[in-house]
């Protein structure tokens, strides 16, 4: 391989390294505000002792499911902002 073949390969290969770090980060955010709610419901749907298993059982399955819906409305606010960064570069070419 030539020296600017590697060079642009090099480039190209950054580009992917902090474009997966990116992501990472972000998703790793989003999952935590994701299990941050979850928690906080788990914690209100636990303050009844006297409660059936059934009730309590489905309280906790809510609990996760909002856990799981806040994460992935971060990972689409993230998504649409990506998308108009991106816009906005292409604009200023």
């Amino acid at each position: 391989m030539d020296e600017k073949k590697s060079k642009t390969f090099e480039k190209m290969f950054k580009t992917f390294q902090l474009g997966a770090s990116y992501f990472s980060v972000n998703y790793m955010r989003a999952v935590k505000k994701g299990a941050n709610v979850a928690e906080k419901e788990i914690l209100k749907a636990a303050e009844d002792h006297d409660q059936p298993v059934e009730v309590m059982a489905r309280k906790l399955f809510k609990a996760i499911k909002l856990g799981v819906l806040r994460a992935a409305e971060e990972m689409l606010l993230f998504g649409i902002n990506l998308i108009e960064q991106m816009k906005g570069k292409s604009n200023k070419k």
